[in-house]
């Protein structure tokens, strides 16, 4: 029926009335130019002939009609039901398939829009990806200022270095999301690492440790992940933890290397390009592995220790006894005026202890030079580790001062006697014989002892001197400001 549709609709209409038309027609014409009878049953007939005619061609012009606007119909269904702009295949030349075109026109035009919204949308996704990535930049980048910013208003309330180290490793565990995190420091001399502060889940390992009793690790050259960025000066991170190859386990951690399952380890490089230690994050939690985005973090933290142990070895070259560990005496001077005024402004008690080495001449004469200041040395680390952390001592000689701000006499006598039980458990060897330590001590306290605290350091060097005169090895409280009292 495809030859119809060459023909307009118009055109087929006509030709069907025309055909049905002229065959009845044609048969009365020749009727009657030859004179022909017919007889009713053959008049039925050619009717019959006629209807069948007009019925067949009817039939095959109406459905060359049909046939391609059930098509264009189809085509429109699938785009309302589907929104499928599929193209209308019409071979035809009639009005219909002048309507395909223009629909396929339409069409053509609707794919052509909704492949350019597409696009427009596609990249309108990828901008607004592009700007939550950035925001999400952005307000990582802000959490991590106010992070480090929050461990350098620490670090500028204290000079203590294990405040400080713990401040930092703190703000990392909670930041990083870790389990725990260590700070290594090398001793270039030793040819070995010392733990200088652990903190997180497994913070308690060491805070009852003094700093020269954390576990030393020795350390071949460039040995294991902190060997490596040590001598590359660069961090690695290790998510296969103890599995890693480059993983080194050391018979002082055994038990903690076997619960590692990530680590980054970052370089603590000096100002002069130094490497002065490692620090190490263990064990990341959520997202449960490291990744690159995470070192410019660690890196700045990095820096803070840095400048922790950098200012650290300054303020000990400054204002520390090298040989004791205790503030030089001119700065502790400088305290202990301080301390005065406040507790008078502020009607605040205040205590003072003088401790002398008992026989420390003739332990010289004994001995020698060398050996006194190891001596001295020894007794001024025992002291400090016996202080508070508001507590502040200096020496002169064989002769050491603690300051105890805000301590009544009853605190003072506890520390004295704290001080001179731990002094006294102390002994040296000098030419393989033991050399036994005891002391003798002087405690003022203000206002209970000493009605006027300018004759506090007065009143507690008189006590002590008593308890040398009374043979030593004692303590002596300054009662008034002209009698004593041994304790």
């Amino acid at each position: 029926m495809n030859i119809f549709r060459n023909f307009s609709i118009k055109v087929r209409l006509l030709a069907t009335y025309f055909l049905v038309a002229l065959f009845p027609v044609v048969i009365f014409v020749y009727v009657s130019y030859t004179g022909t009878v017919i007889s009713q049953a053959t008049a039925f007939f050619i009717g019959a002939i006629a209807v069948i005619n007009a019925i067949i061609t009817s039939f095959m012009v109406g459905a060359s009609i049909v046939g391609p606007i059930d098509m264009v119909l189809h085509s429109l269904q699938n785009f309302q039901t589907k929104k499928s702009a599929a193209t209308v295949s019409d071979t035809g030349q009639d009005e219909i398939t002048e309507i395909s075109f223009e629909l396929n026109r339409v069409f053509g035009e609707w794919n052509q829009e909704i492949v350019t919204i597409g696009k427009k949308q596609f990249h309108q996704e990828k901008e607004q990806e592009k700007n939550q990535l950035q925001i999400s930049q952005s307000e990582q980048q802000l959490a991590s200022t106010r992070s480090l910013l929050k461990v350098a208003q620490t670090l500028n309330t204290t000079f203590d270095f294990q405040s400080n180290l713990k401040a930092i490793l703190d703000e990392a565990v909670a930041a990083m999301n870790v389990q725990w995190a260590s700070i290594l420091l090398i001793n270039r001399e030793k040819h070995e690492m010392t733990v200088a502060c652990v903190r997180g889940v497994e913070k308690s390992l060491l805070d009852d440790l003094a700093e020269e009793e954390y576990p030393s690790i020795r350390l071949k050259p460039h040995e294991g992940l902190a060997g490596q960025v040590i001598k590359d000066g660069l961090p690695l991170i290790a998510n296969k933890g103890f599995k890693d190859p480059r993983f080194k386990q050391f018979s002082e951690f055994r038990s903690k290397d076997e619960k590692v399952a990530s680590l980054l380890c970052a370089p603590i490089v000096s100002s002069d390009g130094i490497v002065l230690g490692v620090m190490n994050l263990i064990n990341r939690i959520v997202p449960p592995v490291f990744r690159n985005e995470d070192l410019p973090y660690v890196k700045d933290l990095c820096m803070l220790a840095t400048l922790v142990i950098e200012r650290n070895r300054m303020y000990a070259n400054l204002f520390v006894d090298e040989h004791t560990g205790l503030a030089a005496h001119n700065v502790w001077k400088g305290y202990f005026a301080e301390e005065s005024a406040r507790a008078v402004r502020y009607a605040q008690t205040l205590s003072l202890i003088v401790v002398d080495i008992d026989n420390f001449k003739k332990i010289v004469s004994d001995t020698n030079a060398e050996f006194a200041t190891q001596l001295n040395g020894v007794c001024g680390k025992v002291i400090a580790r016996t202080l508070r952390d508001t507590d502040t001592a200096s020496s002169m000689q064989e002769r050491f001062f603690v300051l105890l701000p805000n301590t009544d006499l009853a605190g003072g006598v506890y520390l004295t006697g704290r001080i001179k039980e731990a002094l006294e458990k102390e002994s040296l060897e000098f030419d393989n014989r033991r050399i036994s330590i005891t002391v003798s001590a002087g405690l003022a306290s203000y206002p209970e002892t000493v009605t006027d605290v300018r004759n506090l350091m007065k009143a507690a060097v008189q006590a002590c001197s008593q308890a040398k005169d009374a043979g030593g090895n004692r303590a002596v409280i300054h009662r008034t400001d002209k009698s004593s009292q041994a304790v």
